[in-house]
């Protein structure tokens, strides 16, 4: 994860620069230099911590985050599934994992994604899940096309506030009536709700399992028949 390794390179550059301080100056200022040292050192174990905070978010926290959205959709096996702006491919193909004669349709930058396929194969889900490429926020695909429909953090890839409203009214539009929706967003998850609940999607909010909430918010509801 860039971000993660860029806190890892800034607490190096840090806790280097505070030994050198240290070794310049501690003989002529021992107390000021061992102090003003042992500050920066601690800025720098801060950035080791959030570095270490971001890789675990990336890595196991968005296994519990994919699960926590999966287990809000109740998936029964035979369903037909959209992933909705799919970006590294993993929540479709958790999704298909779950699946027996049900299919996921991942849409988003990862279509054109080798790599993704490949994952999926690996993980025994290739034959139950399909990327294709789509210009969001619009969709191709018929109404009540899909059983269930899913997101993770797509909606505020989103260049404008028109297209992400128009993204909700198309996730509904595509959705059967009576079919399930979870969406994971780590910012503006109420207006997500408020604009679900507008088009008769009966929502729950529910903070992620991370500590302190760090990974925002899982918005899951029915579509009313």
């Amino acid at each position: 994860m860039a971000l993660a390794r860029d806190m890892y390179s800034r607490a190096a550059w840090t806790i280097g620069f505070a030994f050198i301080l240290y070794y310049v100056n501690y003989r002529e200022y021992p107390g000021p230099t061992a102090t003003l040292t042992a500050i920066i050192v601690l800025i720098g174990l801060g950035f080791i911590a959030g570095g270490y905070g971001l890789s675990w978010i990336g890595g196991p926290g968005q296994e519990q985050i994919r699960s926590q959205i999966l287990d809000a959709v109740a998936l029964q096996g035979s369903e037909r599934v959209l992933d909705f702006g799919t970006g590294s491919g993993e929540l479709g193909i958790a999704a298909a994992q779950r699946l027996k004669t049900g299919r996921v349709i991942a849409i988003g930058e990862t279509a054109a994604n080798e790599v993704a396929r490949a994952n999926a194969k690996a993980k025994g889900a290739g034959d139950k899940i399909r990327f294709e490429s789509s210009a969001l926020p619009k969709l191709s695909y018929p109404d009540a096309n899909f059983d269930v429909v899913v997101s993770s953090r797509a909606l505020n890839n989103l260049e404008t506030v028109g297209d992400r409203e128009q993204a909700l009214r198309e996730m509904v539009r595509v959705l059967k009536p009576g079919g399930r929706l979870a969406i994971h967003e780590i910012i503006d998850a109420d207006d997500y709700a408020r604009a679900l609940a507008d088009q008769k999607i009966a929502v729950t909010v529910a903070r992620t399992k991370l500590p302190l909430a760090l990974g925002g918010r899982v918005i899951s509801g029915n579509k009313s028949s």
